[in-house]
Order: C-alpha cells, then sequence, then structure tokens
C-alpha cells in the first residue's frame, strides 16, 4: 500500500514536470 503510494505520487510529479516544460516553452521568455 504505501508503495503504491509513492508510485502515484511519483507519477503525479512527473506529470507536473512535464506540463510545467511545456508551458514554459509556449510562454515568451522576457530574459532570453
Amino acid at each position: 500500500m504505501k508503495s503504491d503510494y509513492q508510485l502515484a505520487r511519483f507519477e503525479y510529479e512527473y506529470q507536473d514536470q512535464l506540463l510545467e516544460r511545456q508551458f514554459l516553452q509556449l510562454q515568451p521568455t522576457d530574459e532570453q
């Protein structure tokens, strides 16, 4: 049960990082 929770949490954080990366690619950055 604990391993399932950790796995689900890992999957969630991985998806969150992918979405954030896609969002940053779409946004024009003023710094560059």
